[in-house]
């Protein structure tokens, strides 16, 4: 693996100018072109940023600089403060910080508006409904926290996929709409046997254990890893077939499509459940069909013979005839 390119001295370069692309779900394993924001310390020197004038190599046609590596995203140094060095100086530190203090300040908030929340709840303030929100909340952030520990590179705000397109906010919302609807009109079938704590169980283990698959999937394909597609192979895009590559070849969508549908039976949802598993398999079989045309071209027969030795892992895969 390469090492991340930084330079250091007293002059500093103008930094390269490159568009970042809006993200989606994919588990394609090319990398993104954009350079990285932040500069990586090197020693007790002050980093500068890189320009594509210093890069080696030099900057293609379309003045995209290919990235060199990943390595974790240190916040730079500075004259006006100098780190204690107990904790990592990093970004993927700063956001398991926030994260946990934001949880705690949550958590010891609802002990004081427990009386109120009382009032206020009706049967519809069910365990699955907070289990599914935590669910969707966890997924935004390990998505942010495994891109900056592994996947520094292509870093941004856009790596919490909060802005994953508009069509995944509206079956989140269609989701929710059916779980009220059957609050209100048909609350006996959260009675069901189906309903019940051992089959919540067994559904809550599938939804964690995908979420361990897709997180687990990024980061071994660390720099490798983009949520888009990608048409053009960079030097650090490597053919991952190792660890969870070997089972699936594409197990960032396959633990996706799991999480995703477990969220719906965890809320009871019937009709939501079936959309989920129509819209999830088309999309999906669609993607990696596009997404392997790109991966023939850039690996070659190496790409093709590991595509006849593992599978996609998901039920419904409509590959090409």
């Amino acid at each position: 693996m390469a090492s991340t390119t930084t330079t250091t001295g007293s002059t500093l370069a103008p930094p390269s100018q490159v568009a970042t692309p809006v993200p989606s779900l994919s588990s394609s394993i090319s990398p993104s072109p954009e350079t990285s924001r932040l500069p990586t310390p090197v020693g007790n020197a002050r980093p500068t940023v890189v320009s594509s004038a210093s890069m080696s190599p030099p900057p293609s046609e379309n003045g995209l600089i290919t990235p060199r590596a990943s390595s974790p995203l240190t916040l730079p140094k500075t004259d006006q403060y100098d780190p204690r060095g107990t904790l990592p100086n990093t970004v993927l530190a700063v956001a398991v910080c926030a994260t946990v203090l934001g949880a705690t300040c949550a958590s010891s908030l609802s002990f004081v508006l427990r009386p109120y929340l009382e009032v206020i709840a009706g049967s519809w303030a069910r365990p699955q409904l907070g289990l599914y929100i935590s669910a969707v909340a966890l997924f935004h952030l390990l998505e942010f926290f495994t891109t900056a520990g592994w996947n520094p590179l292509k870093l941004s705000i856009d790596s919490f996929l909060l802005n994953n397109g508009r069509q995944y906010h509206m079956a989140h919302c269609f989701g929710l709409v059916e779980y009220f609807i059957s609050s209100l009109f048909f609350p006996s079938k959260f009675q069901a046997s189906w309903s019940s704590f051992p089959i919540l169980a067994i559904v809550t283990a599938v939804m964690v254990g995908a979420q361990a698959v897709r997180s687990l999937a990024m980061i071994q394909a660390a720099q490798s890893f983009s949520h888009i597609v990608k048409n053009k192979k960079h030097d650090d895009h490597v053919l991952v077939t190792h660890g969870l590559y070997s089972w699936s070849r594409h197990p960032s969508y396959t633990g996706f499509f799991y999480w995703a549908v477990a969220t719906q039976l965890l809320l009871g949802n019937v009709v939501s459940t079936l959309g989920f598993i129509i819209v999830l398999s088309r999309f999906f079989s669609a993607r990696i069909i596009d997404e392997e045309r790109h991966l023939v071209r850039f690996f070659g027969n190496d790409y093709v013979e590991y595509r006849k030795r593992v599978g996609t892992k998901l039920p419904f895969f409509f590959a090409p005839a």
